[in-house]
C-alpha cells in the first residue's frame, strides 16, 4: 500500500487538450474493511498529487466516482484519508469509462480485483507477479549471503537469480507485444532503462570505453512517448528527466544546457508536454544552489521563453521570468563584473577598478544582518590566507546609515577596503543582483566574475582552483 504525503486541491482546467480524454465516467469501488468515510480521486501531475473529487463511502465499503465532465487520461488515486491517506492507484486510459475495482484494507494491490478495464486487469497482474517475483528474489538474496557467491552453491543460487529476471523481461516484453498500445505498456516502457548495444572496437582492437554513455545520452528517451500526454498525468517527466541530467550529464552549465535542449526539442511535438518540460526544467534551475546554474535559467528563459513561445503566460507572468533573468544575466560566472565607484568612511571614492590585487573579494553585507554578524569574523580568519593568495576584499555596505556603519567600524577594525553608498549614485544592488546579505562575488585580476553567492569557507578553494586554470592557460 501507498501512503499520499501531500494532497493538493486541484484548481486546473480538465479539458481534452491531454491525450485521450473520457466524456463522462462512473468508477465503481468497494473496499472490504472500510465503512462510512470518505474517499478521495486523484491524479498524479509531476511530482505532485492533485484531488479532484471527494466521494462518501457506505456501510459496505462502497462508493462512486460519477461525473459528465471530461477526465483526461493518466495514473489516478484513489485516496482513503481515514487510513492516513494511503492509496492505490487506478489507470484512466481514456477509452474505459465504467471501471468496477474491489479490494481490501489488508492488502490493495494483492486482493485487488477488476471489471470494466481491461487496462487495469493487466496493470495489477503485472504488480502482482512482479511482487511475488520481488519475493524470490529477496528469498535468493538471504541464501545467497549465506553460503557465498563464489561457492558452487552460490554460483546456483546467481544463476537462478539471472533466470527470474529473464523471467521479469520476458513477461513484461510479452505484454509489450500483446498490448501495445495501452496505457500501462507505454509507462513501462518509458520508466525501463534501454538497452545498450555491444561497444565497437576501436581501431587498436580495444573496445570504445565511450561508447556506452555516448548511447545512452542519444537513445534514453526512445521509449518514451512525448506525444502520449496522459503520461502527464503520472510521475514519470521528473524521474525520468531528472534522473538523465544526474547520472549521464556532465555536472557543467553549457553540458546541461545542450542535455535541456535536447529533451525540450523532444517535447514540443506536444503543446501541453512543451510546456509541462519547459516549466519543469525552468524551474528546477531556478532554485538550484549550484554555483553558475542560473546560467542555465538564462539560457532556458532566452530561449524557451520569448518569441511568443510561452504560450501559457500572461503578458505580467512573462514579463517577471524575463525580468528575472536580466537581473541575473550580467552576474553570471564568466561576465566582466560591473563598474562600481563607492566611498570609503572619509567619503573618498574607491572605485572597484581602481583595485590592482589578482582578485577580488566583493562582500555586501549590513552590521544590522544577523547572518553578516556570523560571516564577518570568519572573513577576517581567512583574510591573511586570501592575501597570500593575491585576493584583496572590497566590503560594501548594503543599507544608507552611514553613521552606524562607520560606528560599528570603529569597534571592528577590519583590515580590508570597507565602502558604502554616501553619495546614493551607484546602483550596485542593480549590477550584482544583490538581494541577501552577506553575499560575495570573486573576481579575476581582469575583474571577470569567477565565484559567486558562496560562503566564506569555499573562497579560498575556488581561488586556488582559479589559479591552477590560469596558469594551465599560460
Amino acid at each position: 500500500m501507498k501512503r499520499l504525503g501531500f494532497l493538493l486541491i486541484s484548481c486546473l482546467f480538465l479539458s481534452n487538450v491531454y491525450g485521450q480524454t473520457l466524456h463522462g465516467y462512473e468508477f465503481k469501488i468497494q473496499i472490504k474493511g472500510l465503512a462510512d468515510t470518505t474517499l478521495y480521486l486523484g491524479h498524479h501531475y509531476g511530482s505532485a498529487q492533485y484531488v479532484i473529487d471527494t466521494v462518501p463511502v457506505n456501510s459496505k465499503g462502497e462508493a462512486i466516482f460519477t461525473s459528465t465532465d471530461t477526465l483526461p487520461g493518466g495514473v489516478y488515486l484513489v485516496v482513503i484519508p481515514t487510513l492516513k491517506n494511503k492509496y492505490f492507484e487506478m489507470l484512466v486510459s481514456g477509452t474505459e469509462p465504467k471501471i468496477s475495482m474491489e479490494t481490501d484494507t489488508v492488502d490493495f494491490i494483492k486482493n485487488m480485483r477488476i471489471s470494466g478495464s481491461l487496462e487495469n486487469t493487466i496493470f495489477y497482474e503485472d504488480l502482482n507477479f512482479i511482487a511475488s517475483k520481488k519475493d524470490k528474489m529477496t528469498q535468493l538474496k538471504k541464501e545467497m549471503d549465506l553460503v557465498g557467491e563464489t561457492t558452487e552453491e552460490g554460483k546456483k543460487i546467481k544463476a537462478e537469480m539471472k533466470s527470474v529476471n529473464a523471467e521479469v523481461e520476458a513477461y513484461r516484453e510479452a505484454n509489450f507485444n500483446k498490448y501495445p498500445d495501452l496505457l500501462y505498456t507505454k509507462f513501462l516502457k518509458a520508466a525501463t532503462d534501454i538497452k545498450i548495444p555491444e561497444a565497437p572496437i576501436n581501431p587498436d582492437g580495444t573496445k570504445d570505453s565511450t561508447f556506452a554513455l555516448r548511447y545512452v545520452r542519444q537513445h534514453y528517451f526512445d521509449n518514451f512517448d512525448f506525444s502520449d500526454e496522459r503520461l502527464l498525468r503520472s510521475n514519470l517527466y521528473d524521474t525520468r528527466i531528472k534522473k538523465y541530467i544526474k547520472d549521464y550529464i556532465v555536472k557543467m552549465p553549457d553540458s546541461i544546457m545542450v542535455a535541456v535542449d535536447f529533451i525540450i526539442g523532444k517535447s514540443s511535438i506536444k503543446p501541453k508536454t512543451f510546456q509541462y518540460v519547459t516549466v519543469l526544467l525552468l524551474n528546477e534551475y531556478a532554485t538550484s544552489k549550484i554555483m553558475g546554474f542560473d546560467a542555465i535559467y538564462v539560457h532556458i528563459v532566452d530561449k524557451f521563453y520569448t518569441g511568443g513561445k510561452a504560450f501559457w503566460l500572461d503578458d505580467v507572468g512573462l514579463y517577471r521570468i524575463q525580468a528575472q533573468a536580466d537581473k541575473v544575466r550580467p552576474t553570471l560566472l564568466g561576465k566582466k563584473g560591473q563598474p562600481l565607484v563607492l566611498q570609503d568612511t572619509s567619503g573618498v571614492d574607491i572605485p572597484l577598478y581602481s583595485l590592482n590585487s589578482r582578485f577580488t573579494v566583493i562582500v555586501f553585507w549590513s552590521p544590522d544582518c544577523g547572518h553578516c554578524k556570523k560571516e564577518m569574523p570568519k572573513i577576517e580568519s581567512f583574510y591573511p590566507e586570501l592575501q597570500q593568495l593575491g585576493a584583496e576584499v572590497y566590503a560594501v555596505y548594503s543599507e544608507d546609515e552611514f553613521d552606524k556603519w562607520k560606528t560599528w567600524l570603529r569597534g571592528h577594525k577590519y583590515p580590508w577596503i570597507n565602502v558604502c553608498n554616501a553619495k546614493g549614485t551607484e546602483q550596485y544592488q542593480l549590477k550584482y543582483n544583490v538581494d541577501q546579505t552577506p553575499m560575495i562575488y570573486l573576481l579575476d585580476k581582469n575583474k571577470i566574475i569567477f565565484g559567486k553567492k558562496i560562503n566564506i569557507e569555499q573562497v579560498p578553494g575556488i581561488i586556488k582552483d582559479r589559479i591552477k586554470y590560469e596558469e594551465s592557460k599560460s
